[in-house]
């Protein structure tokens, strides 16, 4: 009897945690490397512990869940997300409509967005629900409104008239819950060169589209932290255009010909030693690039891409269903016109081999969506397209991986809790069935998704897929 007392108080002292995960093998962003088979064990939102699997255990734990082998890798981030796209505001979207964008994201692993323009407004609502958790919600660090030029070329943005305007619309902004700012292709240069130095002196990151006045070059020495979608690096690595070109689209009227000339000029003359010079400046200064790939390939591709994707558009709010279609989408526009849409797939190739060639010169990449208005760029399976994507351009699937994971971390100065699995990082996972590094459409394959140490498994992922697809009527 007081043998059977002993161990009765033994186990009654032993330490609680949330959650064990059994025999899972974990992926290493730094090296990519993988554990032999291990446990993990999480308390509250963080890793306590990570042992071998047939370790005893010296912890009462809640929740046990067998990987059965599976592979364990950080959460997923979207590093170019607008799930409240103000392209998109036209259309009157109500808050409980963009609310079923958000579990979207989790269910597919993806635990944290970086918000790109939207209303601040909405990130706040949508963070409170994240800390009630009345809503499955990914973290979220957020631009706020869009910094163009007088005339913005998107509606909630902020037209700057004058350099003067810059140090108040900052403020205003970051008072308002930003967490850094982004700026937009209209901005002029005077006012871009203004914002910068401003928000240097003032330690606030910027990012976004490289302005139509400015050089990728001159933005990046200006100390733009990241720049969006590979924009002006075409024009610059190719030079002002020849005085015969510009007489000869002088004569013609139709802006889309023209812009189809302009292209396929660029494209036959790239400067191959100007553009190693340019890489070789954001290599040296640290620039990150958010190429959106899987962007670019959908709408050169759309067609083909909605046959694929047919079955993944009825858990999308309607308004989104019916924003992306050629009779609603601004990016959908031209599609009768072959000549346009063969431009657009060579652009695809044009920054499939920029990322190619960044890559092999060091510079740091992040994987993006655009998910919002662009057709196609779903929230969660996106990011799963932008990892293809890189793959396809040049990545080994580990270098693709850590875009999502580690490098997002790094980025946003949160890699001593985020971005690898390891002892006292937060519980924000994704366990897999196989190996993400010898496939990356591996990634696709999720056993349990776990936010802040609470656990999802499979099944209720599927299940609250279906809830989406109930409140949209479907059934």
């Amino acid at each position: 009897m007081s043998l059977l007392m002993f161990i009765s108080c033994e186990e009654e002292t032993l330490p609680e945690a949330v959650l064990s995960i059994q025999n899972v093998r974990v992926v290493n962003m730094d090296d990519f490397s993988v554990s032999e088979p291990s446990r993990v064990v999480v308390d509250g939102d963080s890793i306590i512990l990570i042992v071998a699997a047939d370790e005893e255990l010296q912890y009462k734990v809640s929740k046990t869940w067998d990987a059965n082998g599976g592979y364990l890798i950080p959460g997923l981030w979207d590093m170019h997300a607008h799930p409240d796209d103000p392209e998109l505001w036209r259309l009157n979207p109500d808050r409980s409509s963009r609310d079923l964008l958000m579990p979207l994201f989790v269910l597919e692993g993806v635990t944290g967005i970086r918000d790109m323009g939207g209303s601040l407004e909405e990130v706040t609502h949508w963070r409170n629900s994240y800390k009630q958790d009345s809503l499955l919600c990914p973290k979220i660090v957020a631009a706020g409104p869009l910094l163009d030029g007088p005339d913005p070329m998107w509606d909630g943005s902020v037209g700057i008239k004058s350099a003067d305007e810059v140090p108040k619309v900052v403020d205003s902004i970051m008072e308002a819950g930003a967490d850094f700012l982004k700026v937009y292709s209209k901005l002029p240069a005077d006012i871009f060169h203004a914002l910068s130095q401003y928000a240097r002196e003032n330690d606030i990151p910027f990012v976004g589209h490289v302005p139509y006045e400015i050089t990728p070059t001159e933005a990046a020495l200006a100390g733009m932290k990241s720049q969006e979608y590979l924009l002006e690096i075409l024009k610059q690595v190719t030079g002002p255009l020849p005085d015969s070109l510009k007489i000869e689209m002088e004569k013609i009227t139709d802006p889309v010909s023209s812009w189809v000339m302009v292209n396929n000029y660029r494209l036959d003359h790239i400067n191959t030693s100007l553009l190693d010079s340019v890489i070789g400046i954001f290599a040296t200064e640290k620039i990150w690039h958010c190429p959106t790939l899987s962007m670019w390939y959908k709408n050169a591709w759309y067609e083909e891409e909605l046959e694929k994707d047919k079955a993944l558009i009825p858990e999308l709010p309607m308004y989104l269903q019916r924003y992306w279609t050629p009779d609603e989408n601004d990016h959908l526009k031209h599609r009768d016109r072959e000549d346009f849409i063969e431009v657009k797939k060579e652009l695809y190739e044009f920054y499939a081999f920029l990322v190619k060639r960044m890559k092999q010169s060091g510079v740091k990449l992040l994987a993006g969506t655009d998910t919002g208005a662009n057709p196609l760029c779903f929230p969660g399976v996106g990011v799963h397209n932008e990892l293809a994507a890189l793959v396809k351009a040049g990545l080994t699937p580990g270098e693709a991986l850590r875009t999502a994971t580690l490098n997002p971390a790094i980025f946003l100065e949160i890699d001593d809790h985020y971005g690898r699995v390891s002892k006292g990082y937060k519980a924000d996972l994704v366990i897999l069935v196989n190996n993400p590094l010898e496939d990356i459409l591996n990634t696709r394959k999720i056993q349990a998704v776990v936010r802040d140490g609470k656990l999802i498994g499979a099944g209720e992922i599927d299940k609250r897929k279906a809830e989406i697809f109930m409140k949209q009527g479907v059934n």
